[in-house]
């Protein structure tokens, strides 16, 4: 079975929010964070305002997504089909933030409850569902950001490039099909094709910076690179960056470097990097299979395993920048970067440095990546009900107490002025902050 996922395969970022669910062990930061907080709320003296005042709630389903995106909150939510009960299909609805105000409805294409994908691009936002039946599609549909209407919908994963125009689709074949793959770029205004290329064996395609894409043949002869450009498909760039037997497990651009990890005909596995422009070979380094799934982006750097914790490398140079033995994996979270040890649980770190800058154990905190306003994390006091709150903002060095919530939350994504968590009876509330 293959499941095509636009060959855009980074590590599993829209599933971390699953990582950070286990028991941590209290450290003394954690303790003096929760007692900040604890102070931040309730204090002696003349009450302060409330840090954190509830905007709306509104029903939603515990097995659905949400994510934000500037000041729009994106959830999806179920609908019966007219005409066939049994049946049911899924809308992606929008909220204005921080008010909360409904926007607009729309269909998309899915059978299960969470999108595989939301993506913004200029004036418009794209939802990936998912589909099961002969074989697993992931139809993409574009909504216009204003008005809710459908544009037009493709029956694959697209990438959107970084000019907000441009999205690319890979050429994986589907189970069934005859024709050979085919890489194209779209219009995303119409969903029309700006150019279209067939290769011989299954090729990936990732836009890059500076209005380009990249193609990667997995061939019997290895894998052969080109570097187009994104709206006319010209070619730029080419040559064989991968050697014979070799294929390709995943891809990733940092800054201007384009990462492909491979795993050659022995079961040997390794990363190389190459410039996005030229594709000059700039490093290469040997990695373990359980170290693809800890291969991740951190600010402008890549971390990933070393023989003892993590490594972060220029991605540039392959140089090690910094080494922790403090942590396992290391991702970046709504702009913070979080390093998980086990079993004690997650910390903020200095991504210059790898340094530990505060210490997330015992809190309830969920890597959220459906936001890029922060790291939200929550506790609660052992037989209380109440939520504490507080936000890790991009390139600070402590977190902010928001304030106290009278009820369990969890699943908390962090808005420009707000805060969006599930709380009990199957609902999604808001919160503003000051």
């Amino acid at each position: 079975m293959v499941i095509d996922l636009g060959l855009d395969r980074e590590p599993p970022a829209a599933r971390l929010r699953d990582w950070g669910r286990r028991p941590g062990s209290w450290r003394p930061v954690a303790l003096a964070l929760v007692a900040a907080l604890l102070l931040a709320v309730t204090g002696s003296g003349p009450a302060p305002a409330p840090n954190l005042t509830p905007v709306t709630s509104f029903g939603l389903d515990r097995r659905t997504d949400f994510v934000v995106f500037g000041d729009r909150l994106y959830v999806s939510v179920a609908s019966d089909r007219i005409g066939a009960p049994t049946e049911q299909r899924w809308l992606l609805s929008a909220y204005e933030l921080p008010s909360g105000r409904p926007l607009w409805t729309a269909p998309y294409q899915s059978s299960v409850e969470q999108f595989v994908d939301v993506q913004s691009a200029d004036g418009l936002v794209l939802v990936t569902g998912l589909v099961a039946g002969e074989g697993i599609s992931t139809p993409t549909t574009a909504v216009d950001a204003t008005s809710g209407r459908v544009l037009w919908t493709l029956p694959t994963r697209v990438a959107v490039a970084d000019d907000g125009h441009t999205g690319v689709v890979g050429g994986f074949l589907r189970p069934g099909e005859a024709a050979a793959p085919t890489v194209r770029a779209v219009d995303l205004a119409t969903g029309r094709d700006l150019w279209r290329v067939t290769y011989p064996a299954p090729t990936l395609v990732r836009p890059v910076p500076g209005g380009r894409a990249v193609t990667v043949t997995n061939g019997d002869g290895g894998g052969r690179a080109e570097v187009r450009d994104i709206r006319t498909g010209a070619v730029r760039a080419s040559r064989a960056v991968l050697p014979p037997g070799t294929g390709p497990t995943l891809s990733m651009t940092v800054g201007d470097s384009l990462l492909l990890g491979y795993q050659d005909a022995e079961g040997a596995r390794g990363v190389a990097a190459f410039a996005t422009d030229t594709l000059e070979p700039r490093w290469q380094r040997v990695i373990t299979e359980d170290g693809v799934r800890r291969f991740s982006s951190c600010g402008s750097l890549v971390c990933t395993p070393g023989a003892v914790g993590v490594e972060a490398i220029d991605p540039a140079t392959g140089v090690l920048v910094w080494h922790t033995t403090e942590a396992d994996a290391v991702f970046d979270v709504g702009g913070v970067l979080v390093a998980d040890a086990q079993p004690a649980g997650l910390a903020a770190v200095d991504p210059a440095t790898g340094r530990t800058l505060f210490d997330l154990g015992g809190m309830e905190t969920v890597l959220n990546p459906g936001t890029e306003h922060g790291l939200v994390s929550v506790h609660r006091t052992v037989g209380e009900d109440r939520s504490w709150l507080s936000l890790a903002r991009p390139h600070t060095a402590e977190p902010r107490a928001l304030g106290v919530v009278p009820h369990r939350v969890w699943d908390c994504v962090a808005g420009e002025r707000s805060v969006v968590c599930r709380v009990p009876d199957d609902k999604l509330s808001i919160w503003t902050y000051r």
